[in-house]
């Protein structure tokens, strides 16, 4: 290595295994990316919403259930037996179709697997049982309110598994779900991580050699500046920067996919599936006066479960609820000063339409919230006159009040879940962005990068090639 073309053809061969370096390091480092997107995208993301409407799916099959029974021989009630019937085959459609994405989801583990299997089975157990109760109730002719004993216990039975069996473990498919899309996320984010320290290290070290090269030739050659070797430096460092720059971008749209876009309307789709638990709550409150309290309070804490303001019965709840509507966009309890005994004297307003809710919008989306709190507030305002009424002796009127909730063109739980649709939609556009952005930023680069790549190798051949021709 002591003839300068010797030392010509090592810096050259120098060259070329660095920027071989960087072109694998990039190109690996970009395919990890895309594929952290691809899988949140198409595959564990979509699954994981699926997971999450079986739950609603489940708890809409045991409201319209228990809407029938409490109808009786009143098939005119509210917006009628036959559209509460195909409300309930249409659920039932919901659940089979999400247990599928279920299973193709949890596909290889074999606990999730035998989870979707049960509910599977017992879901079938539940049918039979409510269409016992069901039938019985209408060989009795039972009238509105007044259900058959013999049918009202098989439909306990029923709605038993359904709450102490099926929706826990719908529940628990859900919450997995969201594990595996959160250990995917984590991981992915982890890899590109240390890929972008090696594309930046890589990139560093090629800028490096190139440029000792260029300094080698200049003292040897007595040249001011190589021009070709100049430019490929010029576009290796473009290529670092470009790279770098693309992949934290991409991560950063990936993050927002998932928190600001997937998790939030995951999180809003729990508050649908509850807010229709505590409509069979109101139905079981009327159709079975023996545990009528007892429904009442898991009404209660399923409200709170999707808003929760501190509240030690309905009453207390209603006006909470009512505040908050009022007070949106600021939130009660928000910047409590801890009290004397050093815990806060309010929690906040909490649960699926709570702080986080309102947290995870732009500001100017909050509106679509501030239409969910609304409606919300409305639905309990209709609670409220439904329960006086029973309370009060008028079980005809109590009924009415309830099916009139329930209406499917203009009840109040119609609009509810209208405007918690509206805002799940704007959270399903904002994950469908994050993912068409992060992959229109990685794209380009399938073509880029080699393109750029073999442009360094020609230039750096162009540099090199007429110094070596000086000595044959």
């Amino acid at each position: 290595m002591r003839t300068t073309p010797a030392r010509l053809w090592l810096l050259a061969v120098a060259s070329v295994v660095v920027v071989a370096g960087l072109f694998v390091s990039a190109g690996s480092t970009l395919g990890q990316a895309r594929d952290g997107v691809e899988v949140l995208g198409e595959d564990a993301g979509p699954q994981a919403m699926a997971t999450t409407e079986l739950y609603l799916a489940l708890a809409d099959m045991d409201a319209h259930m228990a809407d029938v029974l409490l109808m009786g021989t009143g098939h005119g009630l509210g917006s009628g037996r036959e559209v509460a019937e195909e409300q309930y085959e249409a659920s039932r459609t919901r659940a089979n179709e999400a247990l599928l994405q279920a299973a193709s989801l949890t596909e290889g583990d074999s606990i999730e697997e035998r989870n979707v299997q049960a509910v599977l089975d017992g879901l079938g157990e539940y049918e039979r049982t409510v269409g016992e109760a069901l039938l019985l109730n209408d060989e009795a002719e039972a009238p509105s309110g007044e259900v058959d004993e013999t049918a009202l216990r098989r439909y306990r039975e029923g709605s038993r598994l359904m709450h102490t069996d099926l929706m826990p473990k719908a529940f628990n498919l859900g919450l997995g779900s969201s594990a595996i899309v959160r250990a995917n996320h984590e991981e992915g984010q982890d890899e590109v991580a240390l890929g972008l320290l090696r594309v930046g290290g890589t990139g560093v070290l090629t800028i490096g050699v190139l440029v000792g090269f260029q300094l080698y030739l200049r003292r040897r050659f007595r040249r001011r500046l190589n021009a070709p070797l100049l430019t490929a430096t010029a576009v290796t460092a473009a290529l670092t920067v470009g790279v770098v720059l693309t992949l934290d971008a991409a991560g950063g749209d990936q993050s927002r996919a998932k928190e600001e876009g997937l998790d939030a309307a995951m999180a809003l789709s729990r508050a649908g599936a509850v807010a229709t638990d505590m409509q069979a709550d109101q139905s079981r409150y009327l159709l079975d006066p023996e545990l009528a309290d007892n429904h009442q309070q898991v009404y209660l804490e399923r409200a709170q479960a999707v808003l929760f303001r501190p509240a030690g019965n309905l009453e207390e709840y209603y006006g909470q609820v009512a505040e908050v509507a009022d007070t949106y966009p600021d939130l009660p309890g928000e910047g409590e000063q801890p009290g004397e005994d050093g815990e806060d004297t309010d929690p906040g307003t909490l649960g699926y339409l709570g702080e986080d809710a309102r947290d995870s919008l732009l500001p100017a989306e909050r509106g679509a919230l501030g239409e969910v709190l609304s409606a919300y507030d409305t639905l309990q305002e209709e609670d409220r006159r439904m329960r006086e009424l029973s309370e009060g002796g008028d079980r005809s009127g109590a009924i009415g009040a309830r099916m009139d909730i329930a209406h499917h063109e203009d009840g109040a739980f119609t609009d509810y879940t209208e405007a918690l649709d509206r805002l799940i939609d704007l959270h399903g556009r904002q994950f469908e962005a994050g993912i068409e952005s992060g992959e229109r930023a990685l794209s380009v680069w399938t073509w880029l990068l080699p393109t750029a790549t073999l442009l360094v190798l020609v230039l750096l051949a162009a540099g090199v090639r007429p110094r070596l021709a000086e000595y044959r």
